[in-house]
């Protein structure tokens, strides 16, 4: 018994048909498919930019609503107009000191050595920062300023933290001769919570005469001042800290004290910055607006982003 088989392959026409229909069904699969994917690559882009802004601005609304009252200060670089500068004082820990006996209290007629604090200390024990620039205390620091071209250059000695002198010697001045807001650089700054005590200790050496009592007997204790510095000119916004107090705010990140700090890069691609510091009164807080503007270029896609942030800091020390 015999098989026969019959083996038949395409035809040239067939296979010319079969080239056209694949052809047509891939271009009219690839018109439905291609916008989503570019809209999907848009949006992804377009996403990053928005983060971009937003973690920066929620990270600097954090140093900002942790500052000490009074300490937030803003300057554009009188070299570079598009670079501007966002400085504040960073406190570690508020605690309230003891003003009246029993124990060790904060007077304010004498330089003090040893005084109380209600509670104990959780978070400036173990700060490294702190420690490693011997801590600092700050009682109720007005932020006034002595006026001048630039007020925040200029500021009081004894009622501003960023006086690197004591108050003036003279009769009758208000803050007291020879007072301060902030302890002094060489101050030996010792936190200790004290076994068996509700109440932690802090020693001063040699003694601090604080200027004037905060009416909630508030104390604050900071590692650095923190700077944010927007430069348009080179697309950044960087954060420095762990550098030394100045009278005048530093805005240029080559220059000291900002050439020794410590610093991180925030954020890419910024090509403009806005940042407008409202002091607070008796009858309102401090207002911060931040906007930051986040843009591509043409071969990235083009697209440019702005976030603004409002800010609110309670500036009653």
């Amino acid at each position: 018994m015999k098989i026969h088989s019959t083996l038949q392959g395409f035809t040239l026409i067939e296979l010319v048909i079969t080239m056209t229909l694949g052809s047509i069904l891939s271009v009219v699969v690839a018109v439905f498919i291609a916008r989503p994917i570019t809209a999907y690559v848009n949006v992804t882009r377009r996403s990053e930019l928005i983060d971009t802004a937003d973690s920066t601005l929620r990270r600097m609304a954090r140093d900002i609503q942790r500052a000490v009252p009074n300490s937030l200060r803003v300057k554009q670089d009188p070299n570079n107009n598009q670079r501007i500068a966002i400085e504040l004082l960073n406190i570690v820990e508020g605690m309230r000191y003891r003003a009246t006996p029993p124990g060790p209290f904060l007077d304010f007629t004498v330089p003090t050595t040893q005084f109380n604090v209600i509670g104990l200390f959780q978070y400036a024990l173990s700060n490294a920062t702190c420690i490693a620039n011997n801590c600092r205390l700050v009682i109720y620091n007005t932020g006034e300023n002595n006026g001048g071209t630039i007020p925040s250059d200029n500021p009081t000695a004894g009622a501003n933290v960023y006086s690197t002198v004591a108050a003036p010697n003279c009769s009758g001045c208000v803050p007291p001769p020879n007072s301060v807001t902030i302890t002094p650089v060489g101050t030996t700054v010792t936190l200790s919570n004290p076994p068996s005590s509700l109440q932690g200790q802090i020693n001063l050496s040699p003694g601090v005469l604080f200027a004037l009592p905060s009416a909630r007997q508030r104390v604050d204790i900071v590692d650095t001042p923190v700077t944010y510095i927007c430069d348009a000119s080179i697309n950044q916004i960087t954060r420095y800290w762990n550098y030394t107090i100045n009278s005048v705010q530093p805005t240029n990140p080559t220059l000291s004290p900002l050439n020794t700090a410590q610093s991180a890069l925030l954020a890419q691609d910024v090509t403009a910055c806005s940042f407008i510091y409202s002091p607070g009164t008796s009858e309102r807080n401090g207002t911060v607006t931040m906007s930051i503007t986040v843009s591509k270029s043409n071969s990235q896609g083009g697209d440019t982003i702005t976030l603004m942030r409002q800010v609110s800091v309670d500036n009653m020390p």
